[in-house]
């Protein structure tokens, strides 16, 4: 079957790509539409993208965190980038074709409009969670469910065939209060995790500590300024040798957090080194950082995501934005829970001493709240097999 994959932004571009790949080796054709960006993550997974109407807008796609940021894309051509992308769905869409939206009510809304010209579809909810709102266990505040009304209208259309969310808690509110055949199957971005076999020399007799300061540039810079000095904070505090792992996304610059770090106090041999804290900037081996280290220091979106669902405690901090928020920080403490600890300052390290020095059971309970929130590797096999079997009926 030929699948249109529509996604709306970078952690959604990836969980498209992970499930497309699956959907592929199962003998469907795949083309992408990323209304964020320019779909690098779709080219380098090898798909054809419809690249006549993708385009980068001045946030990278982070509107929804502010006003503000939306303004300057609609300034920067998104309506008429909009206009021409449903168009495009549009003409591509007919009977005997499928779309995968991934993300929100965006491509959701796209999918079911383009519905209309005979093409099905089927929805991989990224964006939301119940637990955004409250805890297992908890009951619901007024209104119900963390989907709206249109949304779950559109979820419930008969040209919806398949419906995906990213946790069980959510897969059985919709299921038994709305009616809806949703499916909680696991988060493809805990798939394609296994470490390539980076050594860290004598890590039995030290914290190991990774550090996620995020993709987006220049923002990652700043968040990594604020956590270098949580570091040397934490590593003073520590009384102990602890090495730092900092997870280098492809879009930054060494030279940047080289200056960063020789402009304070941070010497480099083959690594850097400041007191009883050595320090490497590691690119190629991101799910080997996640593996490694005790816990993480974080102000990323899907790579927090990821190292939570590998059982490991996050400690983090309020950014400045536009994507790490102080809002949004605190959103990813609600969707993640308390393996996520949201500190006030790069100074407020007793808090991190405190959780794994003094609670017994801090890193025991990580292990069984991530799997909990993020499920199980294997999950864009599950989706792609289930989607295999609808696209049969």
């Amino acid at each position: 079957m030929e699948i249109l994959c529509i996604s709306n932004g970078h952690g959604e571009d990836e969980i498209g790509v992970r499930i497309c790949r699956s959907l592929e080796k199962l003998g469907h054709s795949i083309l992408a539409l990323p209304l964020v960006g320019e779909g690098h993550s779709y080219y380098r997974g090898g798909f054809a993208v419809m690249g006549s109407v993708v385009g980068a807008m001045p946030t990278g796609g982070f509107v929804r965190m502010d006003g503000r940021q939306l303004w300057r894309d609609v300034r920067g051509g998104l309506l008429a980038l909009t206009r021409k992308q449903l168009q495009a769905v549009w003409d591509w869409s007919r009977p005997g074709r499928l779309i995968l939206a991934v993300g929100d009510i965006v491509p959701l809304f796209f999918a079911w409009l383009c519905s209309w010209r005979g093409a099905s579809y089927v929805f991989m909810a990224t964006a939301k969670s119940e637990y955004y709102w409250r805890d297992r266990g908890d009951p619901p505040p007024w209104g119900g469910s963390i989907f709206y009304p249109w949304e779950r209208w559109l979820m419930g259309q008969r040209s919806c065939r398949g419906l995906f969310v990213r946790d069980q808690l959510t897969a059985d509110w919709l299921k038994d209060n709305c009616q809806l055949g949703v499916n909680f199957l696991g988060n493809p971005m805990m798939d394609d995790l296994e470490p390539k076999g980076l050594i860290i020399p004598d890590r039995e007799n030290r914290w190991i500590v990774t550090i996620l300061p995020g993709s987006r540039v220049p923002e990652a810079y700043q968040n990594f300024s604020l956590l270098r000095r949580l570091a040397e904070n934490l590593s003073a505090q520590l009384k102990a040798k602890v090495t730092f792992l900092v997870a280098l996304a492809p879009s930054l610059d060494r030279a940047v957090l080289t200056t960063d770090l020789e402009g304070h106090g941070w010497q480099f041999t083959d690594r850097f080194c400041r007191e009883d804290a050595e320090l490497f900037l590691v690119e190629n081996y991101f799910a080997d950082c996640l593996h490694l280290c005790h816990f993480g220091l974080a102000m990323a979106g899907t790579a927090t995501e990821q190292l939570v669902g590998l059982g490991k405690p996050v400690f983090s901090l309020p950014g400045e934005g536009p994507q790490f928020t102080p809002a949004f920080a605190q959103d990813q403490v609600h969707l993640l829970g308390s393996a996520v600890t949201l500190l006030r300052n790069p100074e407020d390290v007793g808090v991190i001493t405190d959780c794994i020095f003094h609670q017994p059971d801090f890193f025991h309970y990580a292990v069984t709240n991530g799997r909990e929130r993020m499920g199980t590797a294997g999950a864009s096999d599950r989706i792609a097999a289930q989607i295999d079997a609808i696209s049969k009926l």
